[in-house]
């Protein structure tokens, strides 16, 4: 709590003082890039961010903390927290401000570490922000903005080649829900000790999930009391379900775990 006091003070300190250079030029030598994931380094099992290139095949690493790669996949996967934390409050700051988070641009690296800057706009105002890239890709997501990289970066970044994934994330949607399987990387994130279970990605409003309890960002772990370890197993669970049945979940909320029991009113 106390650091994220720290850089909203921080924030709305160079907000309301005057800004000691001009933004960056929206046409300076940039390239859009796509926030790609976020995947666990094996070797030093530290998060890293892929960033790569919406039309081409190039991509590359930046190396970040574990709650910088919380914040990042939350936004990606869409899933909210009964509190803000610190990019949604920082968004929120902005937002209330009326000022208007422009871009985030990886600019430079040095000495193995990455910096960027955050490109604000307040009615003819431009402030460009010092921030580390993790911090600034995290803002980026919650606020829906693109990411850019310089030129010179990406020409001094060891890059590699892209390949398409052989199938699409396996995800499905029933019970008035859309549920994935999980990776190592969001059982990292949702502090799991292993990827058994299915993550509740989102919960459609008023429905029957929704009714009894259910919320996004849930981790479903088990079903009548027999553990799930996939989305293959939660399927089949599903499958030998009948209208009037009551369903009882063993669920993992916040690293607490809990029981929702659902009285199945429909199979969609």
């Amino acid at each position: 709590m106390k650091r994220c006091m720290l850089c909203c003070l921080a924030l709305l300190c160079v907000w309301i003082s005057p800004p000691s250079s001009v933004g960056q030029s929206l046409n300076e030598d940039v390239l859009e890039m796509k926030v790609k994931g976020v995947t666990m380094d094996p070797q030093g099992n530290t998060p890293v961010v892929i960033l790569a290139e919406p039309q081409g095949h190039r991509a590359f690493p930046i190396w970040i903390g574990l709650r910088e790669a919380r914040a990042i996949v939350l936004a990606m996967e869409g899933v909210s927290t009964p509190r803000p934390e610190t990019h949604v409050l920082l968004r929120n700051i902005l937002t209330d401000l009326k000022v208007e988070i422009v871009r985030v641009v990886i600019t430079d690296i040095q000495d193995n570490t990455f910096y960027a800057t955050i490109l604000l706009r307040q009615e003819q105002r431009t402030l460009t922000i010092d921030a580390r890239p993790s911090d600034a890709i995290a803002l980026a997501l919650q606020a829906n903005v693109p990411v850019f990289v310089t030129r010179k970066l990406l020409d001094a970044v060891r890059t590699v080649a892209l390949q398409e994934p052989s199938s699409p994330p396996l995800s499905t949607k029933t019970l008035g829900m859309h549920v994935q399987s999980l990776d190592a990387t969001l059982a990292s994130v949702f502090h799991l000790a292993s990827t058994d279970g299915v993550l509740v990605s989102s919960v459609e409003a008023g429905g029957q999930a929704e009714r009894h309890g259910m919320r996004r960002g849930d981790v479903i772990t088990g079903v009548d009391g027999k553990p799930i370890r996939d989305l293959q197993d939660f399927l089949v669970m599903r499958k030998d379900k009948k209208v009037g049945q009551e369903i009882v979940f063993q669920v993992t909320r916040d690293r607490s775990p809990l029981v929702i029991r659902l009285l199945l009113s429909s199979l969609d």
